[in-house]
């Protein structure tokens, strides 16, 4: 695999995408290893409404996933050669258990993450609805949420406490 990609900076204090962190937060709370700052391991979690159908599931999980790393909470691992030489991009470094909830239970189960600290990020009616980042904001302001699904990252023990009790999504 060749280290020449077009755009990449190539000076030596700057932290590449493939090395788990991102340019302006330095991987934010994790490093590829999982772990923050001051070495309390980190954990992520799917929590996704059980009542949904598999296809509003699935795009509940997507999106969630790419907030995740699009706000540099999970990040890529390098990119990979197979045994056949084909080049396969880098994933995500932390493991993303997706699990599964009543419904109503997510707006208390957020705001109990949020008391222990735990970044939350969501996905509801409001945004599924919308086709544009403008008309969700308006929606948001001025309609019931609905949650669809939660993005749970943070310290092992709070994320535990939230989800521990809860089961994969089938």
């Amino acid at each position: 695999m060749s280290d020449d990609r077009p755009g990449e900076d190539r000076r030596p204090d700057a932290a590449s995408p493939r090395d788990g962190h991102d340019r302006a937060g330095q991987g934010r709370n994790a490093t590829a290893g999982g772990a923050a700052a001051g070495g309390t391991q980190v954990r992520c979690a799917l929590v996704v409404a059980e009542e949904l159908p598999r296809w509003l599931a699935a795009n509940t999980t997507a999106v969630l996933g790419v907030a995740l790393g699009a706000h540099g909470l999970i990040p890529a691992g390098p990119d990979l050669e197979d045994h056949e030489g084909g080049r396969h991009p880098g994933i995500g470094t932390v493991p993303l258990p997706v699990l599964a909830a009543p419904s109503g239970e997510l707006a208390p189960l957020r705001l109990k993450a949020l008391k222990l600290g735990i970044v939350v990020i969501d996905f509801n009616e409001a945004a599924r609805n919308s086709r544009t980042y403008d008309e969700y904001e308006k929606r948001l302001s001025t309609e019931p949420i609905g949650y669809l699904g939660l993005a749970l990252h943070g310290p092992k023990k709070a994320i535990t406490s939230v989800s521990g009790n809860l089961k994969s999504l089938r």
